[in-house]
């Protein structure tokens, strides 16, 4: 993962997710649920803002979240459950990858 590299400067988690033929709009419209709802609930420390995207002509999608450190999504990983949601994704799914990536450049405005 590269902890020692990454340090507590920010992170970016990216989580890429295959979903299911036909699951797609059900899918998008549970995760943006849960994301709306992780950010009324903003008591998450070391959380800096998400994004959820969703690919043009496939049925993928990608969530990216970014973090303070990795020390903060980790915590705060531990303190959430992720188990009803999970419940709710998990027949729409057929795979996720996610890790953690740090910025080395950018340009231009921030996606909306």
């Amino acid at each position: 993962m590269g902890d020692d590299k990454m340090g507590r400067k920010p992170v970016v988690w990216v989580n890429a997710f295959q979903v299911k033929p036909g699951k797609l709009d059900e899918f998008m419209r549970i995760q943006s649920e849960e994301l709306r709802s992780f950010a009324e609930q903003d008591t998450v420390n070391g959380a800096l803002g998400s994004r959820l995207l969703r690919a043009s002509h496939r049925d993928r999608a990608i969530a990216i979240a970014l973090f303070e450190s990795v020390e903060a999504h980790q915590s705060w990983l531990k303190q959430a459950d992720f188990s009803a949601h999970y419940d709710k994704i998990k027949d729409l799914i057929e795979g996720a990858e996610g890790d953690y990536y740090t910025v080395e450049a950018a340009y231009g405005a921030t996606i909306e």
